[in-house]
């Protein structure tokens, strides 16, 4: 079958399209044919060596998948071949067939094309658990969420906006600005705009905000986190703004000095908390995975919400692709396509 092996960190032209042999089910394991794929910034992390979740050299790369079940190991019960799925890995899911254990292999929302299908798992469930596991969100809350034109941002905008939030979006161009309004947020900051900072405070105002969901860092963490009001809460998903060059130390001091950090002594003064969160972790909890999903799916599903598609890519130009995410023009998920 084809799959996108990395066998060496570098720039995008490191991912090549090659064959390998097709995987095969085992013991409480699936086979599903993969019709999209969705890219994640974990993913150009894992190409450049800087993902501390990335199995050794070589590996297929890729978090997460939608298509059909075409096998069952033995023990299988939850599952049937010819059933529509969406996938959930550590990695894998850049090839036309992956092997998951069942309960990684999630019914797909009826409705949903394949593209939305691949954009759905890893953000939606990751912005769903950042905000109602973690940050107990209330539909009193006022929430600011960062890189809201992203992926994960768009799935945390609407999710939040839906529960009957306020919702203040960050991202980094007008154009981005503007869509993230069309899904719910009711006021927008451009963080690479003179003035990001003044402009925060006058959005936000002497009230604060209730909850940040923080995938930036840097400045745009600590912004954030001064606009926290009284018992808010911080849940950092990402650090998109990590720009470490194994060659070049200054890149290690910047990456150390934006990375977000809790001082407890300053958290017991703002009456504040910082959290972080990782699938990762859900993926070994077969019953907890399960409620979140079930959870999440009836949310979406009784809130009328879809997944954004930002851009499709055919499958063979995975490096464009990855190229493309690297830019930070990109307005919600990015999807390869069989």
């Amino acid at each position: 079958m084809r799959a996108v092996v990395l066998r060496r960190h570098g720039p995008p032209e490191v991912l090549r399209v090659g064959d390998v042999p097709l995987p095969e089910p085992g013991d409480g394991q699936v086979a599903v044919r993969v019709e999209t794929v969705g890219l994640n910034y974990a993913e150009v992390l894992s190409r450049r060596g800087q993902y501390g979740w990335s199995p050794r050299l070589p590996y297929v790369l890729g978090m997460e998948a939608a298509g059909r079940i075409e096998a069952l190991g033995p023990n299988v019960t939850s599952r049937s071949v010819g059933e529509r799925v969406v996938v959930g890995s550590k990695f894998g899911a850049y090839a036309e067939r992956i092997v998951v254990p069942q309960a990684g292999a999630m019914p797909a929302p009826e409705d949903y094309s394949a593209e939305e299908l691949a954009a759905f798992p890893v953000n939606y469930m990751t912005a769903w658990v950042a905000l109602m596991e973690m940050a107990r969100l209330r539909p009193s809350d006022r929430v600011i969420v960062t890189a809201a034109a992203g992926g994960v941002g768009t799935a945390a905008v609407q999710i939040a906006s839906r529960f009957g939030c306020e919702v203040l979006g960050l991202a980094g161009s007008d154009e981005k600005l503007s869509r993230v309004r069309d899904l719910g947020a009711t006021d927008t900051v451009n963080y690479r705009e003179p003035g990001f900072a003044q402009r925060l405070e006058e959005v936000v105002g002497n009230r604060g905000v209730d909850v940040v969901l923080e995938t930036v860092g840097g400045e745009v963490y600590r912004r954030c986190f001064d606009a926290l009001a009284p018992f808010g809460r911080v849940v950092v998903v990402g650090y998109a703004s990590m720009n470490l060059v194994k060659w070049n130390p200054i890149t290690w001091w910047r990456t150390w000095r934006d990375a977000p950090r809790a001082d407890i002594q300053k958290l017991a003064v703002a009456s504040a908390g910082v959290l972080a969160a990782h699938l990762g972790y859900l993926l070994a909890d077969e019953a907890r995975l399960l409620r979140v999903q079930r959870d999440l799916v009836e949310f979406v599903r009784s809130h009328g919400i879809r997944p954004v598609v930002g851009s499709t890519f055919p499958f063979d130009d995975v490096a464009e692709a990855h190229r493309f995410m690297e830019s930070r023009q990109s307005v919600g998920k990015i999807v390869l396509k069989m």
